[in-house]
């Protein structure tokens, strides 16, 4: 199942990052470059929680089948792991870099949405055979 989770990821990252690239000319022909550069630091702060996310349903669905408890812990842990990041990040892009706080968010929001979007699919990962009801 974790080649599904694989397919699926790579698939939203190519997406998000064409909308994180076309997001940022736009506000760069709009509002010049300090809009650029917070659209683009929260693009991937989006970015990396995406991958983090995308690594630990790899990891937890491996062990699922040996271990459904450890599988649990795993995403737990997970989920912490990457709301600490979210702060972290945030705290280094806008404390930092002195990016703006209206773009890095909006950058932020607005990837998070499409991630979110495009990662529906009914590709979970098993065989089509397991999956095909005819």
């Amino acid at each position: 199942m974790s080649e599904g989770i694989a397919r699926r990821g790579q698939r939203v990252l190519v997406i998000q990052l064409v909308v994180a690239l076309l997001a940022g000319a736009l506000s760069f022909m709009l509002a010049g470059v300090p809009a650029l550069n917070g659209i683009i630091g929260g693009s991937m702060i989006a970015i990396v929680l995406m991958l983090m996310l995308r690594f630990t349903m790899q990891k937890a669905s491996e062990l699922a089948v040996e271990s459904p408890q450890t599988s649990m812990s795993v995403m737990y842990v997970g989920a912490v792991l990457r709301f600490i990041m979210i702060l972290v990040m945030f705290a280094i892009a806008l404390g930092g870099f002195k990016l703006l706080p209206t773009y890095t968010v909006g950058g932020f929001i607005g990837i998070m949405i499409v991630g979110v979007v495009f990662s529906r699919s009914r590709d979970s990962g098993r065989p089509i055979s397991k999956t095909d009801l005819n």
